[in-house]
């Protein structure tokens, strides 16, 4: 016999909020307005703090419709065996990656030009941001390193920050340039050919 879920039954609020939200930050020009956003999702204003507590809750909350691919890209190298193929293994970390930061440019760039959601960022205390995949992916490096699945003189951080950033820039140029980027952009495996030194 299924168990009775607890507390309050979904109104449907929260998905709505973060469904337009989504909306309103693909779309050029537009702030992270909580006005905006709750006209259109056709819910009150208020109900927009009490589900995520302030604007930058709420964009923690749209990152977080998004973790499940970045979870997919750390999980390979988590996963790796010592006979893995470790080339195949960054291209699989890297567009992982790729795509977690395709699916939340519109939030960094809200993050970026808002003063605001700045403040609010730095007074949270570094509970989020885009620091905390740097830790994800550094904590990683350094269970391969102990386990001798990449090489013992790799800097966790360091690594991590390669594979991120080839990640990120991808995806910047992917968004901004739309499939002109592809005429310019170097294949993943091309760019894990030029990091791989440094893992092995």
């Amino acid at each position: 016999m299924a168990q009775a879920r607890r507390g309050r039954p979904s109104t449907g609020v929260r998905e709505a909020v973060l469904r337009t939200t989504g909306e309103v930050l693909g779309e050029a020009g537009i702030a992270l307005s909580t006005k905006e956003i709750a006209r259109r999702a056709g819910v009150a204003e208020s109900s927009i703090f009490y589900h995520f507590g302030d604007r930058l809750g709420l964009l923690e909350a749209v990152i977080g419709e998004h973790l499940p691919v970045f979870s997919d890209a750390t999980v390979v190298l988590g996963s790796r065996d010592a006979d893995g193929d470790l080339r195949a293994d960054l291209v699989a970390v890297v567009s992982g990656l790729e795509g977690f930061y395709l699916r939340i440019m519109p939030v960094l760039g809200a993050l970026q030009s808002d003063r605001q959601l700045r403040e609010l960022l730095a007074r949270r205390g570094g509970d989020v941001g885009p620091h905390l995949a740097l830790g994800v992916v550094a904590d990683l490096l350094r269970t391969e390193r102990a386990a001798g699945r990449v090489g013992a003189a790799l800097d966790p951080k360091a690594g991590a920050l390669l594979l991120i950033g080839a990640g990120h820039q991808r995806a910047m140029h992917r968004y901004l340039l739309g499939a002109a980027a592809e005429d310019f952009l170097p294949p993943v495996e091309t760019v894990v050919e030029a990091l791989l030194p440094a893992f092995v």
